[in-house]
């Protein structure tokens, strides 16, 4: 099987008594299978560890054993992976089969059942499209190496083009406030990417966003809010938010008052999953006025991220206050 490895095509089988073991293997190897037979539960989880396609396994092997060890390999499994499983059990019509059944489901996974007794065709046909299974993960596996591949080699070069421009406004604007602007803008996208290669380009926890985007501030910043995760394009906007508002708040605000505190809240509604409610709010500082003119400033924290409506600005004598309910690419 290709980029399976060398333990990829390999059937696992544990079942302990008699000659099950021997005659499963012997007929395997006959339809062209390479085998492993293991004695206990634990070897079983070594040689899963090691590589394989199929694990055979008998009721016997498992009725009354600890299998906390190989539930744990099952639920740790990464996410292109569902290893088949078959049991071999007997043929039983007691009401507490169907219990037993959902009981190895739920350990076991991906398990398909086998009542003995039963023809050998049948056997060495099941593992055979439980290889085919196992064959379709590890093409799935393939495509998502190349997938992070590919992002993390994106995520690179978007690095160094936000060097480049970096460098060619160095050279470019004159000394300034709006210089300055720029260059702090430009270092907040540069944050967010960071994090985004961090990530290998699959997300960005909001929390691990607003603590870097907020560290300068830590004493005077409560942050609540439970771990979403953030695709790479929106938590590029929320970098630009973040910095927007502390700055501002630095510069005009709570955050340039001793005793002033900001508090920084979001969270999700479950009957709208796709929907960020995120708010931040000023107290302590001088108070505050609508500006006259809408700049650059507000104009980002209107577009930055997409959101279902437009953001609520607030100006008052308790301090700024801004909230937004931004939408998610992807629910979290």
């Amino acid at each position: 099987m290709a980029g399976g490895g060398p333990n990829s095509e390999r059937v696992l089988i544990l079942a302990p008594l008699g000659r099950d073991a021997e005659i499963a293997s012997s007929l395997l190897v006959e339809s062209g299978r390479s085998t492993q037979i293991c004695v206990d539960i634990g070897q079983l989880r070594a040689e899963l560890e090691k590589g394989a396609a199929l694990a055979l396994i008998t009721e016997e092997a498992v009725a009354d054993s600890d299998l906390s060890k190989l539930s744990e390999w099952i639920a740790s499994q990464p996410p292109w992976s569902d290893m088949p499983i078959i049991l071999l059990t007997a043929h039983d019509d007691n009401p507490a089969r169907v219990d037993r059944a959902i009981r190895y489901q739920d350990i076991l996974g991906n398990v398909s059942y086998l009542e003995r007794p039963f023809h050998p065709t049948t056997l060495v046909n099941l593992a055979r499209s439980a290889l085919r299974s196992r064959q379709r993960q590890y093409e799935a596996r393939a495509l998502l190496d190349r997938y992070i591949l590919l992002a993390r080699e994106l995520q690179h070069r978007t690095k160094n083009l936000l060097a480049v421009i970096q460098s060619i406004a160095s050279a470019s604007l004159t000394p300034g406030p709006a210089r300055e602007t720029y260059f702090a803008r430009l270092h907040a996208l540069a944050i967010a990417q960071d994090l985004v290669l961090e990530g290998d380009g699959q997300g960005i926890s909001i929390r691990r966003l607003v603590e870097r985007a907020l560290n300068s501030f830590s004493n005077q910043i409560v942050r609540r809010g439970p771990d979403v995760n953030l695709s790479p394009n929106t938590a590029q906007g929320f970098a630009l938010v973040l910095h927007e508002l502390a700055t501002n708040a630095a510069k005009h605000g709570a955050l340039s008052a001793p005793g002033g505190t900001v508090t920084v809240e979001w969270h999700q509604n479950m009957s709208r999953p796709a929907v960020l409610f995120f708010a931040w709010r000023e107290k302590g500082g001088p108070p505050t006025a609508a500006p006259k003119h809408k700049g650059f400033g507000t104009r980002l924290l209107e577009i930055a991220v997409a959101t279902e409506e437009s953001p609520l600005f607030e100006y008052g004598r308790e301090g700024f206050s801004y909230e937004m309910s931004a939408i998610l690419d992807h629910p979290t």
